[in-house]
This record gives structure tokens, sequence and C-alpha cells, in this order.
């Protein structure tokens, strides 16, 4: 069955918080303090209240797989910027990461972007390698919040 990409409605919300859990906790686990894997199931409900009209899922096998989000089309300074891209562990390595990487590079390009740029936090190996195969490519490094942030960006 193909991987469907649309955007997210407030009745997936339910569907979204298992993948968008275990997707977060991979990622982040190892890498940043326990207070903040103790409050990620509540900060994703503060991104889901905040960006959901900005996100899209990926359905694979008519199951919330994964989903990204992109900066404020109004933003200047965010309109080029891949917020988020998160793929459940469980579906991972089934072509949903690069359906969604696809479907995100597609949507800031009608954006009129021809340069786009995210952050992962140091540490996250796995996804630096993801959009390292995906023919991102690291220019920068920064630190906020008390967190280093490696900065990558994509020619369109």
């Amino acid at each position: 069955m193909p991987i469907i990409i649309r955007p997210a409605i407030e009745a997936d919300r339910a569907g979204l918080r298992g993948p968008a859990l275990r997707s977060w906790l991979d990622a982040y686990v190892d890498i940043l303090p326990q207070a903040d894997i103790d409050d990620a199931p509540a900060m994703l409900e503060r991104a889901f209240d905040r960006r959901i009209t900005a996100m899209r899922v990926a359905l694979l096998d008519g199951v919330i797989a994964g989903f990204y989000s992109l900066g404020n089309s109004d933003d200047p300074e965010k309109i080029n910027y891949l917020w988020h891209l998160y793929v459940d562990p469980l579906c991972q390595r089934r072509g949903v990461g690069r359906a969604l990487n696809d479907a995100a590079l597609a949507e800031l390009k009608s954006r009129g972007g021809s340069r786009v740029w995210l952050d992962v936090v140091a540490g996250n190996e796995k996804a630096i390698a993801f959009y390292l195969a995906m023919g991102w490519r690291e220019y920068g490094r920064e630190e906020a919040d008390g967190l280093n942030f490696v900065l990558m960006e994509k020619n369109l």
C-alpha cells in the first residue's frame, strides 16, 4: 500500500500521540535531560495545539506513521524552515521518512523557496545521517536554550 501524505486535522490528534511520542523518545532519550523526557507527552500536546494546522501526516497502511511541519509561510524568517519531521520507530526503514522529506521539499518549493533549512539537536546521529542521505548539508552549529544544534540546508 502506498504512503499517503495529507494535512493533519484535529481528528488526527489521538492517532498522532503514539507515533509522535515514540519517535520523539527514540530521538532524544539519551540526549536531553530527564526533565525534558518526563515532560514529552505534555510538550507534544502543546506542539499539537500550536502547530496542528501546519502539520502533514504520513499514513502507512491507513495508520499515522509520521509527520512533518513547516515554518509559518507568512513569516519571512521561517517560511523555508522544516520544523519537524518524525517517523514512528515502528515504521522506520519503510520509505516514510523519504516520502515526508520529499513532500516537505515540494511544499517549500511551492512557496517560492530556493534554499531550505532545518536544525537537529547535536547527538541525534540517526536524524543527521538521514538528512545527509536525503541531500541536506551541514552549514554550521549553534547553541540555544542550553542545547547544541547542527544547522542544515538544502538547495531546491
